[in-house]
């Protein structure tokens, strides 16, 4: 605030006085006015660094619970396969069935299915890990997506078939080359149609579609199987997550890590997935990869 000089007017100039008082008030409610709005910012910046505050420490007991409850499922669902493992050799090393050679290797062969999923856990959570913390390094190269998918559908419509399904496919004359690790692309593929055919009941349709749009790669799957739930679809990319229907279908189909790798693998090749689904009349789920420039790396 500027200062009044009160000297410039002479002593009995009751005007002149006035008019520097009232300019001395003016500068003043000036300044205070400046003061109140500049205090009035700091206190909305305070509630926002304090809401802020509040979401971070939220953000942060939630991860420390998800954390528990990954720990608890990761060891639920190590200790059960290999549980029983331990009980089929303990049957066999214990002599119960000795002399009953067909039965031993029926339970060997159990055995060895269990350890395969075991390892296949592993495998799906080291990858999900690896690229959750963005230290995969993925080997990538130029891929023709149409062999991959064709080779793709050949296994998945022996599993169609097997469920009574109806499994058509259509995919464009010209489909463009993706950059990518062709393990982890033929991976996304392979989840998205047998989640579609896996929650397809018998005499349903399972149909694919793959296109080029706008330099982009379009692949969707579209059932007619047992959908999702509204509230359930925003989360269906959490880690162990299973909808409803998935965990009351009567068998274990899946421990939840499938969705979960198949967003971190798209993600990582700069994709996109969304899902649309109508509870109880079927699901689509789209999938979109930037087509390959020439001279990308």
């Amino acid at each position: 605030m500027k200062s009044v000089h009160f000297k410039r007017c002479k002593p009995y100039d009751t005007s002149c006085h006035l008019k520097a008082i009232q300019s001395w008030h003016d500068e003043f409610e000036s300044s205070i006015k400046s003061l109140i709005s500049y205090l009035e910012v700091l206190n909305k910046r305070s509630k926002e660094a304090r809401t802020e505050c509040r979401k971070n420490y939220s953000k942060m007991i939630e991860l420390a619970q998800a954390k528990t409850r990954f720990i608890h499922e990761v060891s639920h669902e190590l200790k059960v396969p290999l549980a029983a493992v331990y009980n089929i050799l303990n049957v066999i090393l214990g002599g119960y069935l000795k002399g009953d050679a067909k039965k031993q290797i029926e339970l060997l062969s159990r055995a060895r299915l269990r350890l395969k999923e075991t390892v296949s856990l592993l495998n799906d959570l080291l990858a999900l890990s690896r690229l959750e913390e963005g230290t995969a390094k993925l080997e990538k190269e130029t891929l023709n997506i149409k062999t991959i998918l064709i080779s793709v559908v050949k296994e998945m419509e022996k599993y169609a078939k097997k469920k009574k399904i109806q499994f058509s496919w259509q995919f464009a004359s010209h489909l463009p080359f993706v950059f990518g690790n062709p393990e982890l692309i033929r991976r996304v593929f392979e989840n998205i149609i047998d989640n579609a055919v896996k929650y397809t009941n018998s005499g349903g349709t399972v149909s694919l579609k793959a296109f080029r749009e706008d330099n982009f790669l379009y692949f969707w799957v579209k059932d007619t199987g047992i959908g999702i739930k509204e509230d359930e679809i925003p989360k269906l990319f959490d880690v162990f997550f299973r909808g409803n229907q998935a965990r009351q279908r009567g068998k274990k189909e899946g421990m939840g890590l499938g969705l979960s790798l198949v967003k971190r693998i798209i993600d990582a090749h700069k994709g996109v997935v969304s899902v649309k689904s109508k509870f109880g009349q079927g699901t689509t789920v789209t999938v979109k990869f930037p087509e390959y420039k020439k001279g990308e790396s």
